[in-house]
């Protein structure tokens, strides 16, 4: 089994990355995670992964932390989730947000990732509650503003809606907040969340070509 690899980064594309390892290519699709961050090209990039064996070929499936390989492994677990699904969901929320929806039994949450209806939502929840039965995770005082949560869910929804994922929505929301004044707006909120994910992006590709 691969679990992990360290090698330089050769190529990348909107699902891929391909890293030189002593000589030897390895295509790997890549979470979200790994794509965001990505390192100039010709330098080390490490990936944790998984190796999935069919009959007709090997897929390899990378992850930027040991969580996130661990939540893949549980989710393929789950009848009707293959590796496929399973890196869409890892891609579109964080570990730790996964594991409290399914500790709290919330469904909307689990059905706005891509490929979960309520069916496999309903499955994930009783398949995967005791595995998270005893997970926790300490309180974080972050200093951001206290701002009412149907704010922030709504700015969540309409960044969806412009065709990021829940886990990129979720950063851009995140990252957005300590620029904001204490009695902003939802439009305000959109507009900085998007100007600062717009000056990131900027630097990653400057950052890629030096």
């Amino acid at each position: 089994m691969i679990i992990s690899l360290r090698g330089r980064l050769v190529e990348a594309t909107e699902s891929t990355v391909i890293l030189e390892v002593q000589g030897v290519g390895f295509e790997i699709n890549a979470s979200s995670s790994v794509l965001r961050s990505l390192p100039p090209f010709g330098q080390d990039l490490q990936v944790y992964t998984y190796l999935q064996v069919r009959d007709d070929a090997l897929a390899l499936y990378g992850f930027s932390s040991w969580d996130e390989r661990r939540l893949f492994e549980r989710l393929i677990g789950v009848a009707g989730i293959g590796p496929k699904s399973g890196l869409a969901i890892i891609s579109n929320i964080a570990p730790e947000d996964f594991i409290r929806a399914v500790q709290s039994k919330d469904l909307k949450t689990l059905t706005k990732l891509p490929g979960v209806g309520k069916k496999t939502g309903e499955r994930i929840l009783l398949e995967l509650k005791d595995a998270f039965a005893h997970v926790s995770f300490p309180d974080i005082e972050d200093g951001h503003p206290a701002v009412p949560e149907d704010i922030l869910d709504d700015a969540v929804e309409a960044l969806i809606a412009l065709g990021y994922s829940l886990t990129e929505a979720e950063h851009m929301v995140n990252k957005a907040q300590p620029h904001l004044p204490e009695d902003y707006d939802l439009q305000e909120l959109l507009k900085v969340a998007l100007a600062q994910n717009s000056q990131q992006r900027g630097e990653r590709v400057w950052r890629r070509n030096v």
